[in-house]
């Protein structure tokens, strides 16, 4: 098949024809290349992807999950007791501090913040 054949090829098959005129554009502002190489990108990820690495995304994808569920509910809870209570004033906010789960919770903010200020 040569070039003189592609009219005839695109009148026998419409559904050909429709896809390169809507690729046109991509083909005529070069954006094709990036389809490609988004193609290839993904190819490469493929073969990079042994059971090992996949194993271990999965994992921290698992973690990941977890972590945002259990921050999610202690803010859901933390929230409805809040909003049942009445504002507490500044003294009722140092009476939490005698609670061992307030302190405990203060203490792993601080020390997240004491690891992430080390970090540079």
């Amino acid at each position: 098949m040569d070039a003189t054949d592609l009219p005839a090829v695109l009148n026998a098959n419409p559904g050909l024809d429709a896809l390169l005129r809507k690729l046109q554009p991509l083909l005529d502002s070069g954006r094709m290349d990036n389809v490609v190489d988004l193609l290839s990108l993904s190819a490469d990820l493929v073969d990079l992807l042994d059971a090992a690495m996949v194993e271990k995304l999965s994992g921290l994808f698992e973690e990941a999950t977890a972590l945002s569920w259990n921050l999610g509910n202690a803010m859901r809870m933390a929230s409805a007791q809040t909003r049942n209570e009445p504002t507490p004033s500044l003294y009722g906010l140092l009476l939490l501090l005698r609670d061992p789960q307030t302190r405990r919770g203060l203490a792993l903010v601080l020390r997240i913040l004491n690891v992430i200020g080390r970090q540079d």
